[in-house]
């Protein structure tokens, strides 16, 4: 489908939306504040590390599924959660949150600064980030797809995924759609973003190495 001049001029860098270049760019400027200050060890390193990657992954998994408005997703992670992005990005918050090595001694001004952050971006996703998503694209997929929707809705949770899948239209994983698109369905250009999430780890492994 042809996009409009005005859509043309809503898209930001790699063509996605100014609100998601928004998003992405505090999200990372989250992230670079935990890295600056962050002091990680090896275990908390792991842990964090197989946090992000599964966080990630979830992401991937959601990328080569989802149709966006032009059909209504409900194959792969959206057979257990209606938010599997969002899903994905609260595991990777949390996984950052570890590998920023964030301890109990509230003495020291390090931690005092890393909970900060760590808890003002779990405010900001439960008390905004999640009640604004669900208002504003629970509502348009409802008056897109009716019924089909409510019926999905009432099966699957809104965001802590249920241990079965709500079998509904299945269908397989899509690279085409990962990538940006299948011909059919436009996509979701999730590539580089999985990237540098995952390149950020090396981040937290060089502030691990790294003399203080």
């Amino acid at each position: 489908m042809a996009q409009t001049a005005e859509t043309k001029q809503k898209l930001g860098f790699f063509r996605k939306p100014i609100i998601e270049q928004l998003k992405l760019v505090a999200l990372f400027a989250m992230i670079g504040a935990l890295i600056f200050f962050a002091a990680p060890n090896p275990q908390t390193f792991v842990v964090g590390a197989v946090l992000v990657i599964v966080g990630t992954l979830v992401r991937v998994w959601a990328g080569g599924h989802l149709t966006r408005d032009q059909k209504l997703t409900t194959s792969g992670p959206y057979a257990h959660t209606r938010n599997p992005f969002y899903l994905g990005r609260l595991l990777v918050l949390l996984g950052f949150a570890v590998l920023s090595g964030v301890g109990g001694n509230v003495k020291d001004t390090r931690n005092i600064i890393l909970w900060a952050i760590i808890v003002l971006a779990i405010v900001v996703f439960f008390a905004f980030y999640m009640p604004r998503k669900e208002k504003r694209e629970g509502g348009r997929l409802k008056s897109m797809f009716g019924e089909d929707y409510e019926t999905w809705k009432s099966n699957v949770p809104s965001l802590f995924p249920r241990p079965t899948p709500y079998n509904m239209n299945p269908r397989p994983w899509s690279k085409q759609l990962f990538m940006g698109g299948d011909g059919e369905f436009t996509g979701n250009k999730e590539l580089w973003t999985s990237i540098a999430t995952v390149a950020l780890i090396g981040l937290f492994y060089w502030r691990m190495i790294s003399p203080r």
